[in-house]
């Protein structure tokens, strides 16, 4: 049994020198700042997607910038989140050994730490310093020991795991998202708290290794955001692999006895593992940025508070990514890093309300979302149409035996417009991208009717779904009309 106080197994001597890399692409030590320029056209501060987006950007056009991180350049996406989680999912599907699949994980993260390293940065012309950024007015950061004046300046400093009250929790030791792709140690028995995406991919990948998961959640289901056919399908997934789920369950408190880490859940049930791991809450890092300074304001949420245009409450400094966004997604933060270019740079309009940005669960079977759900729609009291095909039935479905999971489509009853779509089996986040194509051009079900697909393709869906349009737009008086024609025609 692994305990929280027992210390982690040693890396090998392979893992050791990957790791020793990794390091130093991110967050070299013994780096020296550099001597700052006399006026910098963009102050970047967080290097996560977001940051190094801009980053790159503003220079290759020219600016003048400087980007700040106090942790370690690529951000939580990089380094704990979307890299290191679905390589972990691909060694666990692929029969990889605990150990061989947190190495990999671990390789793949150093490899792709060559394209956010401090020095492809500073070879592209950014002048990259480590340490803590604090505003000491709109146009003045400092960093260390250094002062940074700029016209402009960015806030892309993201966000980070946040534990929720539990009673005994904290001295328990637990994993989060930053911490546990470094385990050396499997852990034979682990309760992960909160089954959202992140929830459920790690329950997945560690049932698949060998671990026994108990999976909790307070809301009903798995997924709680997601629609309840998609997220049943996940459910028994993961049920048919071992993990158990506690749903509608809440964890009181927690506590480390000799057996193990006893966790006590509303109801009187009481469970006992050997790590917790926690992938609820997540809170926006603002701490320690002199934000009042800057005549920057925070939100009841806490995050920036930003315009359409991704302006904090001081026009000259602006801020993108999971700091200031309801999306805490590596897409949404790239989107916002174009956006705030354009406006920051070039006195642009672009707007971050008008983004359509889909979400998407790396979980077998895949889950991939974007727009309203049928849930919302109703709350709001809007009439809808709902189109459905499984992957059943088309004929590349079968043949690859693929059958399992849907396309659902939501438009209005009166368009063809996607108001919501859920996609949910193999490479659904994939098979999205037409859906997502034609609500960011605002184009309808109607505009697929000339699409020519290849068969046999999954992404015949899209075909089968305008179809199913077309015949539902055909009125009886239409029908009618059709059939006068082509009686009365030669």
């Amino acid at each position: 049994m692994s305990h929280p106080d027992r210390p982690e197994a040693p890396p090998a001597a392979a893992d050791a020198a990957v790791e020793a890399e990794y390091r130093r692409l991110v967050f070299p030590s013994g780096y020296r700042n550099p001597r700052p320029a006399k006026r910098y056209n963009l102050v970047v501060i967080g290097a996560g997607p977001a940051g190094l987006v801009i980053s790159m950007a503003a220079a290759s056009l020219g600016a003048r910038v400087a980007l700040i991180e106090r942790h370690a350049m690529g951000g939580d996406c990089l380094n704990f989140g979307c890299v290191p989680s679905k390589t972990l999912l691909a060694a666990a599907t692929a029969g990889l050994s605990f150990e061989a699949a947190m190495e990999r994980a671990r390789s793949v993260r150093a490899r792709i730490a060559r394209h956010d390293s401090v020095e492809r940065f500073t070879h592209a012309g950014v002048d990259v310093y480590l340490g803590q950024a604090t505003f000491e007015d709109p146009h003045l950061i400092r960093v260390g020991e250094a002062s940074l004046h700029t016209r402009k300046a960015v806030i892309a400093t993201g966000a980070r795991p946040m534990l929720p009250p539990i009673a005994g929790l904290e001295a328990s030791a637990p994993l989060t998202n930053e911490s546990v792709f470094e385990l050396g140690v499997q852990p034979q028995r682990l309760a992960i708290l909160g089954a959202g995406a992140a929830g459920c991919e790690l329950a997945q990948a560690f049932a698949r290794l060998g671990t026994r998961v108990e999976l909790f959640e307070v809301a009903p289901q798995v997924l709680p955001v997601e629609e309840p056919q998609a997220a049943v399908l996940v459910a028994e997934a993961l049920t048919r692999e071992g993990v158990v789920l506690h749903m509608g369950s809440e964890v009181q408190s927690v506590s480390v006895t000799p057996e193990g880490v006893e966790l006590a859940v509303s109801g009187g049930g009481r469970t006992v593992v050997d790590r917790v791991l926690v992938t609820a809450g997540r809170r926006r890092n603002v701490e320690g940025l002199g934000l009042d300074k800057a005549g920057v304001r925070v939100d009841e949420r806490g995050a920036v508070a930003v315009d359409h245009r991704l302006r904090t409450a001081h026009s000259d400094v602006y801020a993108a990514g999971d700091v200031c966004s309801q999306y805490q997604f590596t897409h949404a933060a790239d989107a916002h890093a174009r956006i705030v270019v354009r406006n920051a740079l070039f006195r642009g309009r672009a707007r971050a309300d008008h983004l359509v940005v889909p979400r998407c669960v790396y979980t077998k079977p895949e889950i991939a979302h974007v727009g309203q759900t049928a849930r919302q729609l109703d709350e709001r009291g809007v009439s809808y149409d709902r189109y459905r095909v499984d992957w059943g039935e088309l004929d590349r479905g079968v043949t690859d035996d693929a059958a399992d999971g849907y396309v659902e489509l939501l438009t209005p009853q009166t368009s063809g417009l996607i108001l919501g779509a859920t996609l949910v089996g193999r490479d659904a986040g994939e098979q999205l991208a037409p859906v997502l194509l034609l609500m960011s051009s605002g184009r309808g079900l109607e505009s697929v009717g000339s699409l020519v697909l290849p068969y046999p393709t999954r992404s015949e869906y899209l075909r089968r779904l305008a179809d199913a349009h077309a015949r539902k737009r055909l009125t009886p008086r239409v029908a009618r009309v059709l059939g006068w024609w082509l009686r009365h025609s030669r």
